[in-house]
């Protein structure tokens, strides 16, 4: 071993060997968060008045950076856990509002993190709407892998990093 190392000829290819497998190992994701469940977009469903009694808020604060500066602000995403499938479901949505500061809280749900309890799903199934419940409103749902059943009432909070417009 102490002949490798030893040689300046052997020691670039072995280096270059160490940044291909640390390149694959950042490529295939192995060392991002652990605890993102998986889960899959599976559409999106009508949500009648009565419906949206289940569905239970979830205020947030957004940041969203531009050319212009970066812009802030809160708004709130109704969610419901719906655990009397095969598999767990998450449906939600975000009003938007006539202002126009929705569409960046949006942009800003397209990558964050929805935390249900003790496990973190993508909120890029949130839909945005400007329909009311039973008025054509539909929830955006996305369907937990099998084995990941969260409570009904587990505690919901969205969170992330600021994200580019």
């Amino acid at each position: 071993m102490k002949r490798v190392f030893r040689n300046p000829r052997l020691l670039l290819p072995v280096l270059g060997v160490g940044v291909v497998v640390l390149g694959s190992i950042l490529g295939e994701a192995w060392l991002r968060d652990p605890k993102l469940t998986k889960s899959d977009y599976i559409g999106t469903i009508d949500v009648s008045a009565e419906d949206a009694k289940q569905y239970r808020p979830v205020p947030f604060e957004w940041h969203v950076a531009s050319r212009a500066g970066l812009f802030n602000g809160r708004d709130t995403a109704f969610v419901r856990i719906d655990n009397s499938g095969e598999s767990a479901l998450l449906c939600g949505w975000l009003a938007m509002d006539k202002a126009g500061a929705s569409v960046r809280a949006t942009r800003w749900l397209s990558e964050a993190k929805l935390k249900v309890g003790d496990i973190k799903v993508a909120a890029l199934f949130v839909a945005p709407t400007d329909k009311t419940p039973g008025d054509g409103l539909n929830a955006g749902c996305a369907r937990l892998d099998v084995k990941t059943r969260p409570a009904a009432d587990a505690a919901l909070s969205l969170e992330g990093p600021p994200v580019q417009e």
